[in-house]
């Protein structure tokens, strides 16, 4: 079936019948003749010049015509125009009105994304002005005006219920989603708030609550201060000099008084121990026994060691790294600067490891590159060609527990990174797991090994994250090895079926970015809210999901943590709640700071206006979290059947209190239109596959990992990927980037239907072209019938070659100077910005070609009926709409009293009265 027909059968449930209908493509300029599959459409003449739109480098002056980019702030015209307006003007916007923002996007995914896209073309998103933040796929300009962009910190509802009865009438979470470290657009540091000289003065806060200074703190002529987070009045301290009207001498310049999100130095008092904070220590730990050596993998990842190496060298010149090598036995090696040549230490005493030395265990690259070299030489030659000392045991267990023992030995118990690959089974050592069949006998998927629980507790008390790489299809009860990862908000990947040639390059290429994505470490992480609410739970592992200020021992770009809040007592209806999380954090040269990210919601008591104002993204994580927190029995039926019942909740009270029409049609509010497609998605993914033969397999296990350390765009392109066709008739704009930043892709409205594709087998055409991204990998999509010439622009191979024969070196897409080409490396470079990547591996997907086509499609697919018989997303939407009905009949839903608004006559008598 294709997507239109699904849209021509939704239609009838009245969700959105105007994408239902194919429309015929008028004003088409086709990018190739030849790429023409005989769709509807005609060339046309396009807009005679793309817009130049510039980024200004300071915030003085008017914006200029064509200016996109907001200004850069000037503090003091911040504090003293905090309703600073940001336009947008072009000629190309005033001569194409169909650029205008849509009033409403799609129930569909695909079009969805693009509608909100297009929106943001021609608008800045205002902290103060708006308020439900964008898609967490769409790339926009944001102008932080005291509060801080919804990238870092966002709220399931900016509307906020006045008392939990309410809240609990929506059937949806109150609650949080922080990325602290996420990429803004535009792409500048957030500011820093002291200086050497003011160091140890430590940060304005609230006496009562702790809550740091933030716009809106409240200052008197008294040479007093309101808090906004628990409303105490203050004395301001006398660190903080104040001037004859009783306010700080520099409140037109504190740039904490006008921005949302800032850092601050902090003083030494604020240290994670006694001693003064270092740069970050990395250990690697690289697995070389047998089964690792004979598959490729070891002198895989010891390439990658290489180049991540190099790149601490060139980008954290402060860092220092260690080599730790493991089999049967520990290898140490010396990396003092004054050696010339590689020194080996062997421990074989695993129940109980020593370090053999101290001197040149931690070392700058920059300092000793050429005994580093050496030393990933020697490795190699061991691997290569000293076969007969191979070991096929390996001490994982322990080697975590050496690399712990370096750390904290030479840094003095202030962490680090631990990064480490496995091939197999551990077997030796501490830590070592018994060989045995995976089977359904296990009825969860928490860790039950005792040694690997303590011992992640340990990391994550002595500030050390682990990141993990398991290179092996072989059962290596990956519930138990990656829970220090797990614990200590670490980096699982897993390369099944690893083959050396294939997956080296992606190996270099993933370790190289978890380390360029690393912000600080030794963090502690606190939100605090008005009075009213209260935290009830971290979704983090490290604090087992409860309200303890949870420990993250080295903090990412992609660092994500959700947050449930609480109701201590009825909020006061018109009043803003004020939210600010603060993240005390050692960055990677050793300098101790404190982020502070500050965002406000109203209180209402209106049930519609709570509906309006709710970001789906923020609830659809929250709801995912508490699946994970709870999965019991790993029943996972039944699991599907509560989440279904769930939404089916939701839109029953939106029905039944919002929109109470007795038609029989399907309704979704605007602000949740696609959160049962992506629920849907989420029964369909690996985690929740029936557990007959494998309840903690490595692709359940994985999954479950992915789910826990995911940011926002990842997650979203994880549960519905994304599809591009490249075989259909494009605009000349379409596809290329609108802002002189390029950071975003534009495609014309006329072109949204034919470059939203559902993810259903039926939309697949015979002969297309596809670029399929699932947030971490770009799948290529073509077949026999795919236009040669296509293919020679897109890839710059022979058309006379068979597609079988078609090969793309490092997983790369070939610059081949055509227009077409052009076109797919946006995409590719907008998927890289959205999800916070440097790269991404591209994958060819041939149907009857590569072996493993028919298991990714079945992840992409995700609006087909699934094998475990999982509906397709129109039988499902069908099925949703009848369970609604008969609850809407037997009036099973939560009722809530409606504040009466007084009339015109009841006003005017009230006033004769009077």
């Amino acid at each position: 079936m294709s997507q239109y027909n699904i849209a021509s059968n939704m239609s009838s449930l009245s969700l959105d019948p105007s994408v239902g209908t194919p429309t015929t493509k008028k004003h088409k300029r086709p990018t190739r003749a030849f790429h023409n599959f005989g769709l509807p459409g005609s060339a046309a003449e396009s807009p005679t010049a793309t817009p130049t739109l510039n980024h200004q480098e300071s915030f003085t002056g008017t914006p200029q015509i064509g200016t996109f980019a907001p200004r850069h702030f000037s503090v003091s015209e911040t504090v003293a125009g905090a309703t600073d307006q940001y336009t947008v003007s072009s000629p190309y916007l005033a001569s194409n009105p169909e650029l205008s923002p849509p009033n409403a996007t799609s129930h569909f995914v695909p079009m969805q994304r693009l509608e909100e896209q297009i929106k943001y073309l021609s608008c800045v998103f205002e902290t103060t002005k708006n308020s439900v933040p964008p898609l967490p796929t769409t790339q926009f300009y944001c102008a932080d005006q005291g509060s801080c962009d919804p990238r870092l910190m966002n709220l399931s509802m900016y509307n906020i219920p006045e008392d939990n009865h309410l809240r609990s009438a929506t059937k949806l979470p109150l609650g949080l989603t922080v990325q602290p470290f996420a990429k803004l657009i535009p792409d500048e540091p957030i500011p820093l708030v002291g200086n050497a000289s003011s160091s140890e003065i430590p940060p304005l806060r609230c006496k009562r609550c702790r809550a740091y200074a933030n716009p809106g703190f409240h200052f008197q002529y008294d040479s007093k201060v309101v808090c906004n987070i628990c409303k105490v009045e203050m004395q301001i301290p006398n660190e903080h000099i104040l001037n004859a009207e009783g306010l700080r001498v520099d409140f037109n310049t504190s740039i904490e008084l006008a921005r949302g999100a800032v850092d601050f130095l902090a003083p030494k008092s604020y240290n994670a121990t006694d001693a003064a904070p270092l740069p970050l220590h990395y250990a690697f730990l690289i697995d070389v026994s047998t089964h690792a050596n004979e598959n490729g993998s070891s002198l895989a990842v010891l390439e990658a060691v290489r180049e991540t190496i190099e790149y601490i060298r060139e980008n954290q010149t402060e860092c220092k790294i260690g080599i730790i090598a493991y089999d049967n036995k520990l290898r140490f090696y010396n990396l003092r600067s004054e050696l010339q040549l590689a020194q080996e230490y062997i421990v074989t005493e695993l129940d109980d490891c020593f370090l053999p030395f101290y001197e040149g265990l931690f070392v700058k690259p920059e300092n000793s590159m050429t005994v580093i070299n050496d030393t990933l030489a020697k490795i190699g030659d061991f691997i290569r060609n000293d076969k007969y000392n191979h070991s096929p045991y390996n001490c994982y267990g322990s080697a975590l527990q050496a690399a712990q023992l370096a750390l904290n030995i030479v840094t003095g118990r202030q962490g680090g990174k631990i990064i480490a690959s496995l091939n197999s089974l551990p077997n030796i050592g501490n830590g070592n797991l018994y060989i045995r069949k995976d089977d359904a006998t296990k009825r969860t998927l928490k860790c039950d090994n005792e040694f690997y629980v303590k011992l992640s507790e340990k990391l994550l008390r002595s500030y050390i994250s682990v990141d993990l790489f398991v290179t092996s299809s072989a059962f290596v009860e990956m519930v138990s090895v990656g829970r220090p990862v797990l614990v200590t908000n670490g980096i699982l990947k897993y390369y099944p079926q690893f083959r050396g040639d294939a997956y080296s390059t992606a190996v270099a290429a993933d370790m190289v970015q978890n380390v360029s994505n690393i912000i600080g470490y030794q963090a502690l992480m606190k939100v605090r809210c008005s009075a009213g609410l209260s935290v009830n739970q971290y979704y983090s592992e490290s604090v087992d999901y409860t309200d303890r200020d949870p420990m993250i021992p080295v903090l990412t770009r992609d660092t994500t943590i959700d947050v449930l809040l609480k109701y201590d007592e009825k909020l006061k209806v018109g009043t803003d709640m004020s939210f600010q999380t603060a993240v005390l954090y050692t960055d990677l040269n050793g300098i101790r700071k404190i982020r502070s990210i500050n965002c406000t919601g109203g209180v209402s008591n209106n049930i519609r206006e709570v509906f309006k104002f709710i970001d789906q993204n923020s609830v659809m994580r929250i709801m995912i979290n508490d699946i994970l927190r709870t999965l019991g029995d790993c029943d996972f039926p039944k699991i599907r059947q509560i989440i279904d019942d769930k939404i089916v909740d939701i839109l029953t009270q939106y029905r039944g209190l919002v929109n109470g029409n007795s038609a029989s049609q399907l309704v979704l509010p605007d602000s949740l239109k696609t959160l049962p497609t992506y629920m849907l998605c989420f029964e369909k993914s690996e985690l929740m596959k029936p557990n007959n033969q494998s309840t903690r397999g490595n692709n359940r296990i994985n999954d479950l990992m992915k789910y826990s350390t995911l940011n926002s765009a990842q997650l979203s392109f994880k549960l519905y990927p994304q599809i591009i066709p490249f075989h259909v008739l494009l605009e000349e704009t379409d596809l290329t980037f609108y802002d002189a930043n390029d950071k975003l892709l534009q495609i014309q409205p006329t072109s949204k239907d034919s470059l939203s594709v559902l993810d259903g087998f039926g939309n697949l055409l015979d002969g297309g072209c596809y670029f399929i991204f699932d947030g971490e990998t770009v799948y290529l999509w073509f077949n026999h019938n795919t236009n040669k010439m296509l293919l020679e622009d897109l890839l710059g191979v022979d058309p006379t070659l068979n597609i079988n024969q078609i090969t793309l070196f490092g997983g790369c897409l070939p610059e081949t100077g055509t227009e077409i080409n052009q076109k797919a490396f946006n995409v590719i470079k907008n998927w890289c910005q959205i999800v916070g990547k440097t790269s991404l591996p591209l994958v060819l997907l041939r149907p009857g070609v590569d072996n493993y086509c028919s298991e990714v499609l079945g992840h992409v697919l995700v609006e087909d009926k699934t094998v475990n018989m999982v509906d397709s997303t129109s039988n499902y939407f069908i099925t949703l709409h009848s369970k609604i009905q008969a609850k809407l009949n037997k009036q099973d839903f939560i009722k809530i009293s409606t504040p009466t608004t007084r009339t015109t006559d009841t006003l005017h008598q009230d006033f004769v009265q009077f």
